[in-house]
C-alpha cells in the first residue's frame, strides 16, 4: 500500500532543522575541542615556565642584598612576563598599572606549598595567573600570562564556524525546496495516475461486463462455426477474458493505492483454504499440495486471492506441474508455490513484482501482467510479504509469508 508523501513545506522544515541541528552540533564539538586544546596548551607552557622561574628565584631571594624590585622588574623588561612577588608581607608588582590581583584562593593554595593557577580579567584582557611558593617557602611568586591571542583566535574560529553553519543551512534550504518541488510534482503525477486508473477501471467495468456476456454466448456456439471463424472467435473470447481480468486487477490495485481497503479478519485453517483455492479453480490435476494444520486469523478472501495469483502464475509460466506447501516456521505461517520451469534470470528476478513487467516482453501470456504485483501488495497490506527464489534451469519458488501475529494457537 502506497503511503501518503509528506507535504513539501513540512519536508523543507524537516530538512532545514536536521541540517541546522547536525551542523550546529558539529560546529560546537569542533569549537570546544579546539578551545580546550588551546587553553590546555597555554596552561602547560605557563606551568613549565612558573616551575622553572620559582626554582631560579629561590637562589636570588636567598641573598639579603638582592634588590627585590629590580629582580621582579627584570621579568617584565627582559622576558616580557608580568610577575608579582609577595615576601614578608610586602607585594612587589612588575607592572602595578596592569591591574593583576592575586586572589585569596590562589594564596591559600600557595600556603599549602602547591602550585596554583587562576584565570582572571585584568583591564578587559584574559589573564592566566600561575604561581606558588619558592622552594624555601620564604616567598610567593606569581606570573601573569596574557591569553588575549588565544581568545582572539577562538573568536575568529567561532565566526568562521557560524558562517559555515549559515552557509550549510542556506544550502539545505535551497536543496530542500528543489526536492520538495520535485516530490510535489511526483505526488501530483502519482495522484493523477491513481485517479486515472480508478476512473478508467470504473468506466470500463460496464462495457466489459457486456463484452463478457456476449463472449460467453459466442463461446457456446464455437463448435458450430467454420474453422476459420472459430479460430477468430476463440481469440476474441480469450482476449475478452483477459480484458476482464485486467480491469479487475486494475480496480483492486487502485483501491489499495487509494487506501480504501480494509482487513476483514476471521479465523480459519490456512491449509484448508489453500486446498479449496486449488479445487475451486480446477487445478487439482496439475497442483500437488502438502499442508500442515496452520490456524490463522486474517483476511480469508485476500489470502485466497494471493494464493490464486501465485499458483496461476506458476501454471502459466512454470512450464510444468506445481507443488504447494503450507506450513509454519519461525517467521510465521507460509504458503510456498514451486514450479519446475526454466527459472528466471537474475537480471529479471528483482523486477518480477513490478506492474506490467514481463521477463520476455515478446511473449504474450494469458495474464494481465499485474498478478504478482497485486499479490505482493495484498501480502504487505496484511503485514506479510512474498519472497522469490529462482535460478535458470531449476524453476522458481514463491513464498507467501504471513506475520507471526496472525497465528492462533490451538
Amino acid at each position: 500500500m502506497v503511503g501518503r508523501p509528506a507535504s513539501p513545506r513540512r519536508l523543507v522544515v524537516v530538512v532545514v532543522l536536521v541540517a541546522a541541528g547536525v551542523t550546529a552540533a558539529l560546529a560546537t564539538v569542533v569549537f570546544v575541542l579546539v578551545r580546550d586544546a588551546r587553553l590546555r596548551d597555554s596552561l602547560e607552557r605557563a606551568r613549565a615556565e612558573a616551575v622553572f622561574d620559582l626554582r631560579l628565584a629561590s637562589t636570588l631571594f636567598a641573598d639579603s642584598t638582592t634588590d627585590l624590585e629590580q629582580v621582579v622588574e627584570t621579568y617584565e623588561v627582559e622576558r616580557g612576563i608580568h610577575a608579582v612577588l609577595i615576601k614578608d608581607g610586602q607585594t612587589i608588582d612588575s607592572d602595578p598599572g596592569a591591574g593583576v590581583e592575586i586572589s585569596s584562593a590562589l594564596r591559600d593554595i600557595a600556603d599549602r606549598g602547591q602550585l596554583g593557577l587562576d584565570r582572571i580579567q585584568a583591564g578587559g584582557v584574559p589573564i592566566l595567573v600561575v604561581g606558588g611558593p619558592t622552594p624555601d617557602r620564604e616567598a610567593e611568586l606569581y606570573f601573569a600570562f596574557s591569553e588575549a591571542g588565544i581568545h582572539n583566535d577562538l573568536r575568529e574560529l567561532a565566526i568562521a564556524l557560524a558562517i559555515g553553519w549559515a552557509a550549510i543551512v542556506a544550502f539545505a534550504f535551497a536543496f530542500a525546496r528543489v526536492a520538495a518541488g520535485r516530490i510535489a510534482t511526483l505526488a501530483e503525477a502519482e495522484a493523477w495516475g491513481r485517479r486515472f486508473t480508478t476512473d478508467v477501471s470504473h468506466e470500463l467495468r460496464t462495457p466489459v461486463a457486456a463484452l463478457v456476456s456476449e463472449a460467453s454466448v459466442l463461446e457456446e456456439h464455437l463448435d458450430r462455426m467454420p474453422p476459420d471463424a472459430r479460430r477468430a472467435a476463440e481469440l476474441l473470447v480469450g482476449d475478452v477474458a483477459r480484458l476482464r481480468r485486467l480491469i479487475e486487477d486494475l480496480t483492486n490495485l487502485a483501491s489499495l493505492d487509494a487506501g480504501r481497503e480494509q482487513v476483514r479478519a476471521e479465523a480459519f485453517d490456512l491449509g484448508t483454504l489453500v486446498a479449496g483455492t486449488i479445487r475451486s479453480r480446477g487445478w487439482g490435476g496439475s497442483v500437488e499440495i502438502r499442508a500442515d494444520p496452520v490456524p490463522v486469523t486474517t483476511d480469508r478472501t485476500r489470502v485466497d486471492r494471493i494464493v490464486a495469483n501465485l499458483i496461476g502464475n506458476a501454471l502459466d509460466h512454470g512450464g510444468g506441474d506445481v507443488a504447494v506447501r503450507v506450513g509454519r516456521d519461525e517467521g510465521g505461517p507460509f504458503v510456498e508455490v514451486a514450479d519446475a520451469g526454466s527459472g528466471i534470470e537474475g537480471e529479471h528476478l528483482e523486477h518480477v513484482f513490478d506492474r506490467f513487467y514481463r521477463v520476455d516482453p515478446a511473449r504474450s501470456g494469458p495474464g494481465s501482467g499485474l498478478g504478482l504485483a497485486l499479490a505482493r501488495e495484498n501480502a504487505r497490506f496484511l503485514g506479510g510479504d512474498i519472497e522469490v527464489r529462482s535460478e535458470p534451469g531449476t524453476g522458481s519458488r514463491f513464498t507467501l509469508q504471513l506475520p507471526a501475529s496472525v497465528v492462533t494457537e490451538p
